[in-house]
């Protein structure tokens, strides 16, 4: 691989935007694990970032069902990273909880 930059991001770019969300996802959870300094094991943050990465993959396929432009899944990715997998699951059962009490 070469160590010119401008070959790196030309690679970035030619990406599909589900595998660029889901490296979104990866890095950000990485990245956030390791300054929240609270659990920084090597397992933690492995699976911290393998979560992230596979509910960015999920969530780019409601989005290109959803027939939304590509570029959302890279937002999403990032999203998903920064808020991480702990949260988006206290969410989901918050809202499924709500939507259960609404029956």
């Amino acid at each position: 691989m070469s160590d010119n930059p401008d070959d790196w991001m030309r690679a970035l770019q030619n990406l599909p935007p589900w595998l660029g969300g889901a490296l979104m996802a990866v890095v950000i959870a990485v990245l956030r694990v390791i300054y929240d300094n609270e659990e920084t094991s090597s397992v933690r943050i492995a699976l911290e970032a393998m979560i992230c990465g596979a509910l960015s993959l999920t969530c780019s396929s409601v989005i290109a069902a959803l027939g939304a432009q590509p570029g959302w899944q890279i937002f999403i990715g990032g999203m998903l990273g920064f808020i991480g997998s702990h949260a988006v699951k206290q969410m989901a059962m918050r809202l499924i909880n709500q939507r259960i009490d609404k029956l």
